[in-house]
């Protein structure tokens, strides 16, 4: 630009030429201005009525991949309005928060002006969003979740009224019903919401929520959901940060389910189990293979969980009630400390089974090697040969395998 300062400065021209050539030199700075606004992102106005908070302060932030990035704060007038204005570079998430239990997110793709407004002094129960049709989407997702999210919390509040009933027992086990068709019910919600809008950036929130605790979609489980947003939202936002973010996850996810067919292949139903060798509680080596010629069960446990002490017991009736040729059970303890791996094989009297671990817990190189999932116990029944004959945690499926077999 001041190269053509010095070359208008520099020429010799008339009155009327120096007037059209002043013009031009205008007429660029109005287009060079316009190209610079241009390259700072898309003008965005957020008009805002929330009279319930009015006086208290609003803050404005936008989602990073792993925090969010704060962009303003105003105070809400006493009618309840408020408004920010700000540029951002591209499509995103925007988080609009007032304290940790009123905010809202706001999902923007090429939007100028959004409105958001509530009349009550609970934003997580209720607001609208006008001017954004991802918003709108994201903010339904929000209102169901929360709805059973309060269904929950009730029946938590159930639970510890009931706690010291004599009729807790009975009381708990509807509870748990009810809590988990709450669960699948959100969980149906979630799948049909990513199967009628995989190509709106709220389904990249809407993947991976939690409920509680609990994830509503996993990557093992429903890998194909997780596909499906990838190829949905790669042909309009190939670069947003959000997506490429994404895929690197369902990338490195997508290599571990390959090596995990492959293991399953090679561990399916009639294959002959790999070998391993771990330590028994004396310290001494103790090879799978050596068990060749006997039925085995390869069970893996740990004296740290609840629903492996209780199925100690009903497998060592179960083998109690197998008669001559029962299998021999080859134990696998995800430990980390041997004393209490001990102290919980001589409690529930498992003496007559073969205990072994290398005491490195559920990151046990038994538990790679078998691809075992993360809910255990789990039981691998091997035939004399130690073809793999049954693989899962179902009693009653193994009792009848062991029948069948032996």
């Amino acid at each position: 630009m001041s190269k053509l300062i010095k070359i208008l400065q520099n020429m010799r021209a008339p009155g009327k030429n120096i007037i059209t050539i002043y013009l031009i030199f205008l007429l660029i700075l109005f287009i060079a201005g316009c190209s610079l606004n241009g390259n700072k992102g898309i003008k965005t106005t957020i008009k805002g009525s929330f009279p319930a908070f009015k006086g208290k302060s609003v803050s404005l932030g936008e989602f990073d991949i792993n925090t969010v990035i704060p962009l303003d704060t105003v105070k809400i007038s006493e009618d309840g309005s408020f408004k920010f204005r700000f540029r951002r570079s591209g499509p995103g998430f925007y988080l609009i928060k007032i304290d940790n239990k009123n905010y809202l997110t706001l999902v923007l793709d090429q939007e100028n002006r959004i409105e958001v407004s509530s009349d009550i002094p609970n934003l997580r129960k209720s607001y609208t969003v006008k001017g954004s049709a991802d918003s709108e989407l994201y903010r339904d997702f929000e209102m169901f979740l929360e709805a059973n999210r309060g269904k929950v919390d009730s029946l938590s509040r159930t639970y510890n009224d009931y706690q010291r009933s004599a009729a807790f027992r009975s009381k708990k086990m509807d509870l748990d019903k009810s809590y988990q068709d709450i669960f699948s019910f959100q969980r149906q919600y979630t799948i049909s919401f990513l199967e009628n809008h995989c190509g709106s950036l709220a389904s990249l929130l809407v993947i991976g929520k939690r409920f509680g605790e609990r994830k509503i979609l996993t990557e093992d489980a429903d890998y194909k959901y997780f596909a499906l947003i990838d190829t949905c939202l790669s042909a309009n936002y190939p670069d947003n940060k959000y997506l490429l973010e994404f895929k690197k996850r369902i990338e490195v996810f997508g290599q571990q389910q390959k090596i995990n067919e492959m293991t399953e292949k090679r561990l399916a139903i009639g294959n002959k189990a790999p070998d391993i060798s771990l330590q028994d509680l004396s310290g001494k080596n103790v090879q799978l293979y050596s068990l060749l010629g006997k039925p085995v069960i390869l069970y893996f446990w740990a004296s740290w969980d609840q629903q492996s002490r209780k199925s100690n017991i009903i497998l060592k009736d179960l083998l109690a009630k197998s008669g001559k040729g029962k299998p021999v059970v080859y134990a696998v303890g995800l430990e980390s400390y041997k004393d209490n791996w001990s102290a919980a094989v001589k409690t529930d009297g498992l003496q007559n089974w073969i205990h072994v671990s290398d005491l490195l817990n559920i990151y046990s190189s038994a538990k790679t090697l078998f691809n075992l999932p993360d809910n255990f116990p789990y039981f691998i029944l091997l035939d004399k040969d130690l073809l793999i004959r049954y693989k899962g945690n179902n009693f009653d499926e193994l009792a009848a395998e062991i029948k069948r077999q032996f």
